[in-house]
């Protein structure tokens, strides 16, 4: 039977039960004889629940971590087998998903705008549409011109309203791989009313991984490169550098309306994009069979077959 875990990978690139592992540090180091009641407690249900408990929940998790990780053999069976586990998003429930717009300057160039937005811009994805990094992403029957947005997520980690740009990252549970998926066909329809939504929220719009990696692994994230291939051939490859907004910057402008632990925060994409393509060069809209790898430097890679729906 299928579960839903809270997991953690270890220096060995093995993947921890966290709630099985902290239930075995609390028995056997501090003789709680209640360990897996305190750990379902301690931990949550899932990842908001995670990062809604706060420093408690994260000290947990790291003497989790580290007592399966020095006692493999008495932890049980909290060091699962590759095999064993299908990975779901890091945050496969955000409370909130938005997604920044016009924010490179090659991507802006690219799309003929001549101009980026005096102030950051964003649009919502509905927090449905998030998939995991090897789940099958949906085509539309209605949809014509597919696109892809390598991206970089931030997720929050504690109530963060009204923040200076200086504090920003102070509110930062982790970083994850991103892909903004697009209907570009469907928002220029909508455009026309002035306001888009069901062009990026189909149904596996956001695939997101492979990991949630934490700030003490990527204290400064605003270098960081990102690529995205179709079918092995590079369509994306840039880095963050080219953000007009940053992310300290995106933080602080979207806290004004309070951002709460689990919602999450996208970058906007570099150049490269199906849309930019030129009427003499061949499309390079997404089509079903097709394989896109979107990868962020120090956190991972995302590999998802487009099917049709």
């Amino acid at each position: 039977r299928q579960q839903e875990r809270l997991g953690a990978v270890d220096a060995a690139d093995r993947m921890i039960d966290l709630h099985k592992a902290y239930a075995s540090y609390l028995r056997e180091a501090e003789s709680n004889p209640a360990g897996d009641e305190w750990a379902r407690v301690t931990l949550g249900r899932d990842m908001v629940d995670f990062l809604r408990r706060g420093e408690k929940a994260l000290d947990g998790a790291r003497k989790a971590l580290a007592h399966a990780t020095a006692n493999p053999n008495s932890a049980g069976d909290v060091i699962l087998d590759a095999k064993q586990i299908r990975l779901m998003s890091p945050v496969p429930r955000p409370g909130a998903l938005v997604s920044a717009g016009k924010n490179f300057s090659d991507h802006v160039a690219e799309m003929a705008s001549k101009k980026g937005p005096g102030s950051p811009v964003a649009f919502l994805k509905l927090p449905g549409t998030v998939i995991g990094p090897e789940d099958d992403i949906p085509h539309p029957p209605e949809v014509k011109n597919l696109d892809y947005e390598v991206e970089l997520a931030i997720i929050i980690g504690k109530p963060c309203i009204e923040v200076s740009e200086e504090e920003a990252l102070d509110y930062v549970a982790g970083y994850s791989a991103f892909n903004d998926i697009s209907a570009r066909d469907i928002i220029r329809g909508e455009n026309k009313t002035g306001i888009h939504l069901m062009g990026k929220s189909f149904p596996g719009f956001a695939p997101m991984g492979p990991y949630l990696v934490t700030p003490d692994e990527i204290p400064e994230p605003q270098n960081l490169k990102l690529k995205l291939s179709v079918n092995g051939e590079t369509r994306q490859d840039s880095n963050l550098s080219y953000m007009i907004f940053k992310i300290r910057e995106m933080i602080a402008y979207w806290s004004q309306m309070g951002l709460n632990p689990g919602d999450v925060l996208t970058t906007g994409t570099p150049r490269g994009v199906a849309a930019g393509r030129k009427p003499d060069q061949p499309p390079w809209w997404l089509k079903p069979d097709d394989v896109v790898e979107a990868e962020v430097e120090k956190i991972g890679r995302l590999r998802n077959r487009i099917v049709a729906e």
